[in-house]
């Protein structure tokens, strides 16, 4: 069984599958190589059921994604946005909003991947100038102090936080009702106070935010539909 192996300081052998459901197993310096693949070989059911299951996932997945055509619809903080493609003699490709339309230009050959890499581009550069200002004005409220903001593509959390005081959230997030990516601004926010989730930090996240299970409700049964590129 083919695996990525990853040797560090760690005291136990972990297996994990990375986000291209490649197999990655990673291992103390000291242990030899037929001590990894053997316990690799005893985790085979459970490497193959996993295998299975991600793959089913990915194919879920890709089946609600947009084909980012004419007529097709996005959203940006809730909001309902029309795509327009307009191909042209071009060499780059890009995003604007005008009002309730994405217009988004490309050249003439462009194909599914660049659209998609393009209008992830423009949403990323919305989230970093949105979530920063929005975390500025919440962060004066629970009195913390936060240093960066870093926009990722994290496939099962919507933001984070570091002991550092950065703030990490995931791009797709800033297609989500602004009331909810409020929500999950102010939770992370919230761990620079309390890095758990004691009844001391939802007093915190509820203070602010009284609704907030309301948006935790939304992102439970609505997030999978973010993932449309």
């Amino acid at each position: 069984m083919q695996y990525q192996l990853i040797r560090s300081n760690r005291k136990s052998i972990a297996i994990s599958f990375d986000r291209d459901g490649n197999l990655t197993v990673k291992a103390p310096s000291w242990v030899s190589r037929s001590r990894i693949d053997a316990f690799v070989a005893s985790k085979e059911e459970w490497i193959l059921a996993t295998a299975v299951r991600l793959e089913r996932e990915r194919e879920k997945a890709l089946a609600g994604r947009l084909r980012l055509e004419n007529g097709d619809e996005l959203s940006y903080l809730g909001e309902k946005r029309v795509l327009s493609v307009i191909r042209e003699q071009r060499s780059r490709a890009r995003v604007r909003c005008v009002t309730d339309r994405l217009l988004l230009w490309v050249p003439y050959e462009a194909d599914y991947e660049l659209k998609r890499a393009c209008l992830e581009k423009w949403y990323r550069r919305q989230a970093q100038s949105v979530f920063a200002q929005k975390a500025q004005e919440f962060a004066e409220i629970p009195g913390v102090d936060f240093k960066e903001i870093h926009i990722k593509d994290q496939k099962s959390r919507w933001g984070s936080c570091s002991g550092r005081g950065n703030l990490n959230f995931n791009w797709r997030l800033i297609m989500a009702p602004e009331p909810v990516c409020d929500y999950v601004i102010i939770h992370e926010l919230c761990h620079l106070r309390f890095m758990d989730h004691s009844a001391c930090f939802w007093e915190l996240v509820g203070s602010i935010c009284p609704e907030y299970k309301q948006y935790r409700r939304w992102l439970k049964e609505n997030g999978q539909r973010l993932y449309v590129l």
